[in-house]
């Protein structure tokens, strides 16, 4: 059984369909008319046309409020199937081509619904169409002006039977080819993102050992540095070990935080120009040599409250950029009412042609090859989108968008 969606859109089309077909026979008969003394025949065809009409409309509105389930769609092909053979009968039964019109409730049943459902449809439907070729109205005025113009009913028929069928296919099976299309596009996505998933997993769980691990090397370090700092006399070598001191600081300070769940799950809320401030701030205490030029928006800012790993995200952006750059980096802060963008641009020599974004992690002549993937799949869970283009002569251009909706106006 189908899912609730493929329900919907097929339910869609079922009604669009009917809709065409009591169009058809509705300019039919208005131009080939009735035998003028059966008022019967006339009454009965113009009914059953309007109820078909008004089961569209039904179909229609309960697929807006996207409601359908199999059974329900079932009664629908059922009295749909009841309808038109009904029709039929009052209008020349199995000479009328629009008799064509009872594959479609097969070809969606067959399409959405279990096989049971569909060869109940299928079974009344082939023995309607063995009854109808005895028991039916004829329509007398088809009959005499197809004589009139030497033409053979069971040839026209053929003829708009084949023209019926070729539209109902053309419609309902290129939907559905579009729609298995689509299906096959987000499968493949699905897995790619679980591959990704598999790799990010991987890395957590060795980050995670990793950090436990260090806490007592970077201690013992930060003992060592304090002592000879104390004991150093040159003024370079006080600055080389005060450094020292303050990245081992850094290192136990991000240590620390992988601890603190709510700091990882949700920061403080800020405006942006701030936000961005900081994670340069984070970004120079271990980078210290690197250089940017910021360019932000004078606009007021919304707050906004983003995971840290949002911030590590970009620092890893700025880390590639600086160490493909022989300049300093240019820095573009802008935002609208829905999202933000921070570019990053620098002057190195730009991406080889067929780059694309890792979904696993890469060799890296500069680090261990993850943080292009963990930027990217950060920033993609949180909503966001990174892209990465050349720029003329040299260089490339990383965009973050990011939107507010995690954000307080």
């Amino acid at each position: 059984m189908h899912n609730a969606p493929e329900l919907i859109y097929n339910l869609k089309r079922l009604a669009v369909l009917r809709l065409i077909t009591c169009a058809g026979i509705t300019l039919s008969l208005l131009i080939l008319g009735f035998d003028i003394n059966n008022q019967l025949q006339q009454q009965a065809a113009w009914g059953i046309l309007s109820l078909m009409t008004i089961l569209s409309l039904v179909n229609l509105a309960r697929a807006r409020k996207d409601k359908a389930l199999p059974q329900e769609v079932f009664i629908y092909l059922l009295i749909d199937s009841v309808l038109i053979v009904t029709l039929m009968y009052f209008t020349g039964g199995a000479n009328n081509p629009f008799i064509t019109y009872l594959l479609v409730p097969i070809v969606i049943s067959a399409a959405t619904l279990r096989w049971g459902f569909t060869w109940v449809l299928c079974v009344l439907a082939m023995l309607a169409y063995g009854g109808l070729l005895f028991f039916y109205q004829p329509l007398a005025s088809l009959n005499l002006q197809m004589a009139q113009l030497g033409l053979s009913l069971h040839i026209v028929g053929m003829w708009l039977t084949f023209v019926l069928s070729a539209l109902f296919i053309a419609y309902f099976v290129v939907e559905m080819a579009q729609e298995s299309r689509h299906q096959s596009i987000l499968a493949a996505h699905f897995r790619e993102q679980s591959i990704q998933n598999e790799h990010l997993m991987l890395l957590a769980s060795q980050a995670a050992s990793t950090a436990h691990e260090l806490g007592t090397p970077l201690t013992t370090l930060k003992i060592l540095t304090h002592e000879l700092l104390q004991q150093a006399q040159d003024e370079d070598t006080k600055s080389d070990l005060s450094l020292m001191s303050s990245q081992i600081n850094l290192c136990k300070d991000k240590l620390n935080k992988l601890s603190q769940q709510d700091t990882l799950e949700q920061g403080s809320k800020l405006e942006l120009p701030l936000f961005i401030e900081q994670t340069l701030q984070q970004w120079l205490l271990m980078r210290p040599s690197a250089q940017y030029d910021l360019q932000a928006s004078k606009n007021s800012s919304p707050l906004i409250q983003y995971p840290q790993v949002l911030q590590q995200a970009i620092i890893n952006l700025l880390d590639n950029a600086m160490s493909a750059s022989s300049k300093p980096l240019a820095l573009n802060l802008s935002w609208n009412a829905n999202e933000w963008l921070f570019s990053i641009k620098d002057n190195g020599p730009g991406l080889g042609s067929e780059f694309k974004l890792p979904s696993s992690p890469v060799n890296s002549e500069q680090g261990m090859g993850i943080g292009l993937l963990l930027s990217h799949s950060s920033i993609q869970r949180l909503g966001g989108k990174v892209t990465l283009n050349n720029t003329t002569p040299l260089g490339c251009l990383t965009e973050v968008t990011m939107p507010f909706n995690q954000s307080e106006t």
